[in-house]
């Protein structure tokens, strides 16, 4: 307890006070040239055996190579060298030797160069655990075989092609596990405790190209949070502020001295060209939209403006604005060319998609400016986007082998950021040399997607039927399906195209049945119906879908080119089959998580397999069904069971390949259960998959509507039989009323009897009992 309350206080100086103290750094391989440059321990190296260790580093890489191996801990007391621990970083992984056990712990975010980064690895009770930055990443289960023992150490390199090209500092090893709050109290400067086994305070013996500095602990510990500025000549408003917003950072509004002075600060280490002086400079606020009413350029926020003496005074001539000096700001026309002071939050990374590399650390890079103004994307390892010498076209440089690689000309608002077309100087992704290729150059993060003008936007916001890029890009390209080299629409899919399993592919049927009209004398049943089919499409896979399934409508030209199941209403009038047609809807349903695609395309892709997001064909129909109806018990009959019934077959495939999923098809009544004759019931559903085709059999369950027929034949009839019979009784003085009324009720009857014959003609039973 009282170690945490000292961890708290030391925390709440540092922040109050900042921290004064320095740290021994040591810097390797500065210029990215590969050698045996290291660190050697001064001292003999003596520890006991070690079950348990630790070892925590804080580091700041420049370049990446194949191996970049940065600790080294071997054993020759036998008289051969056995390395016990190794260590080496790349972009999204560490790779640890502890004895033979050798492993690669996966990051959760990818490593940024030019940036420190806190490391750790603990192995304790048969367990080892990595930290990046204080936050566990990844673990592995092991027991070692044997104890971890060592003689002589080597940091910041292996051997000359395995070696580290950065900044080191703070390595330590110790021989017991640290608590995951140790490593984050060391992670986060809270807490210096020295190793036991390895303490960094050495002696140290430096070979080969090392370099020593003194680094504060806040330059160590903060650098991560902070803010880039850079500085470009001669942009008008628009352009100053699509670069800064394509650079990942904005346009600042300086609203107090400290934010001034910051940015001034900045424009003095800015040397232009011929000495230029970087002043007045565009501030990020317009009023554009509404003249006097000034408005954040990114955000559309209301500010109140600290205006100059006589400012503004442009009217709807001037609707952008400057930094003339400290709080004084000036409206002017905004294609007035003017500096640019870009504010971008520290050391953004950027990807470069579309270039088919191999390695990721290839396509990472870090943007930099130089003090003479020129701007350069640096690489993570062999290449770096810079401008040709009369800067006018910017090169996509290998500089490890000197050759150029592309070449952009007329970069849009002379940048390459964003998504544009570059000649290809060597062969690439299949292309040849001179061939034109999109490449982006994106500071999007993930979960992101780039505008063409490299401005980022949530990925779900891609291909949802409206414009949210500034440029409105992302509703351009919007490809749903990834068909593979050999697709055959025509060969229904398996469940799971990998290990071509030999079980049929369970077809799932939703039929809605929104009316009915049932027609007893023509013993059939016309009815609307709703069908949609759901289906695994195991050999394709979906780009960018979205969670509102509405937004995953293939178009009908990619709808023609998927394998869609045929089924046969096979007991109708006519032949009815189901239609992939113009009137046929067809939607992926987003179920399954995404992996990201590969960086062959020059846009940020989520791709969702078939086999977890499955495809659905929705389409109505309206079809007549052949019934066979008992009318023996009429009106008192009940239709169920097989009398009036809707079968369908499977067409596409043999049962073999294909059949009904009875777990998830279903049928639904939707209309109105009260039919003139019949009342809508239950509905059923039947399944017949072990025929030679897929059987399904929808049972309508209807009920006569007696008090119908009751109400309108046997009463009236009825009435008539019972006026006639007292015809009966009248006076035989009344011989002619009693004929006129029997013969009226005898023609009323036999038009009865004629009417109801005449409907209900298939069934003579039932009319020889009415009469």
């Amino acid at each position: 307890m009282a170690r945490v309350v000292l961890l708290q206080c030391l925390l709440l100086l540092i922040q109050l006070y900042g921290c004064w103290c320095s740290v021994q750094v040591f810097e390797f391989q500065a210029r990215g040239e590969q050698s045996d440059s290291h660190l050697q321990y001064g001292d003999k190296l003596a520890f006991p055996p070690l079950d348990s260790l630790s070892f925590c580093v804080r580091l700041r890489f420049y370049f990446l190579w194949e191996v970049s191996g940065f600790l080294q801990v071997s054993d020759n007391s036998t008289g051969q060298v056995i390395h016990t621990i190794q260590a080496e970083v790349n972009l999204n992984y560490i790779r640890v030797t502890l004895s033979k056990f050798r492993r690669y712990y996966f990051l959760t975010h990818r490593l940024r160069a030019l940036t420190w980064h806190h490391l750790c690895i603990t192995h304790g009770n048969g367990v080892t655990v990595s930290y990046l930055d204080g936050v566990q990443q990844d673990y592995h289960n092991y027991l070692l075989s044997e104890p971890i023992t060592g003689t002589h150490i080597k940091i910041g390199s292996w051997n000359v092609d395995h070696s580290f090209s950065g900044q080191l500092a703070q390595v330590n090893i110790w021989s017991r596990t640290l608590t995951a709050e140790e490593v984050a109290a060391l992670a986060e400067c809270i807490m210096e405790e020295e190793g036991d086994v390895v303490p960094w305070k050495g002696p140290w013996t430096p070979v080969g190209d090392v370099k020593e500095t003194q680094e504060s602990f806040d330059d160590l510990c903060q650098e991560a949070s902070g803010t880039d500025y850079f500085i470009f000549t001669d942009f008008t408003a628009i352009s100053a502020f699509q670069v800064c917003e394509g650079l990942g950072g904005s346009l600042p509004t300086p609203h107090s001295k400290e934010e001034y002075t910051t940015l001034l600060k900045a424009v003095e280490k800015h040397h232009g060209e011929g000495g230029k002086v970087c002043k007045p400079f565009w501030v990020g606020i317009t009023d554009v939209k509404e003249e006097g009413v000034w408005t954040h350029m990114k955000y559309m926020t209301q500010v109140r403006p600290s205006w100059a003496v006589d400012e503004p005074d442009g009217n709807k001539l001037e609707n952008c604005a400057v930094a003339e000096g400290l709080l004084k700001l000036a409206d002017t026309r905004c294609d007035d060319v003017q500096c640019t002071v870009c504010a971008v939050p520290r050391r953004p990374v950027w990807v470069l998609l579309g270039a088919c590399e191999r390695y990721r650390r290839n396509t990472h890079l870090v943007a930099l400016q130089e003090k003479s103004g020129n701007f350069v994307f640096r690489g993570y390892s062999d290449y770096k986007i810079i401008q040709n010498k009369n800067k006018t076209e910017w090169l996509w440089w290998d500089w490890r082998s000197k050759e150029n690689v592309a070449s952009l000309v007329n970069a849009v608002n002379g940048f390459p950021i964003g998504r544009q077309t570059w000649t290809m100087k060597k062969a690439m992704c299949g292309e040849a040399e001179g061939h034109k290729r999109r490449l982006l150059l994106t500071p999007c993060s993930a979960g992101q997607f780039s505008c063409d003008d490299a401005s980022c936007i949530p990925l779900f916001q891609r291909c949802d039927l409206k414009f949210d890029c500034r440029d409105k890009s992302d509703e351009s390209g919007c490809q749903l399906v990834w068909f593979p080299p050999v697709y055959r629409p025509d060969l229904p899919p398996v469940i799971n195209s990998d290990n071509n399993s030999s079980e049929p592919l369970p077809v799932t049927l939703h039929v809605i049945i929104e009316s009915a009209d049932v027609d007893t004398p023509s013993m059939d049943m016309h009815v609307n119906l709703n069908v949609s089919m759901t289906w695994q499409e195991a050999r394709l896979n979906f780009l960018n879908l979205n969670e509102d399934y509405t937004l995953n409508r293939l178009p009908y030209e990619t709808m023609k080119r998927v394998w869609v199941p045929v089924v046969d209403f096979t007991n109708t009038k006519g032949i009815h089959i189901t239609q992939t047609d113009h009137q046929a809807t067809m939607v992926v349903n987003m179920q399954g998580n995404a992996s990201l695609g590969d960086d062959t395309q020059p846009e940020e892709l989520e791709v969702y397999s078939g086999l977890e997001n499955p495809i659905s064909v929705r389409r109505k129909y309206s079809i007549t069904f052949q019934c066979q109806f008992d009318l023996k018990m009429y009106p008192f009959d009940e239709q169920v069971r097989e009398f009036c019934h809707m079968e369908l077959t499977m067409l596409s495939a043999s049962s073999r390949l294909l059949v009904f999923d009875k777990a998830a098809t279903k049928a639904i009544y939707r209309g109105n259960p009260q039919l003139v004759e019949y009342f809508v019931g239950d509905v059923d559903v039947d399944f017949h998959n072990d025929r030679d085709f897929a059987v399904m059999i929808i049972k309508l369950q209807l009920l006569r509507r007696s008090g119908f027929i009751i109400m309108n034949v046997y009463i009236p009839s009825l009435l008539l039989l019972v006026i006639s019979y007292l015809t009966l009784y009248f006076t035989p003085s009344n011989f002619q009323v009693r004929v006129l009324a029997s013969l009226t009720s005898l023609l009323v009857m036999a038009t009865l009897y004629t009417q109801v014959a005449a409907r209900y003609k298939c069934s003579s039973s039932k009319a020889a009992g009415y009469s």
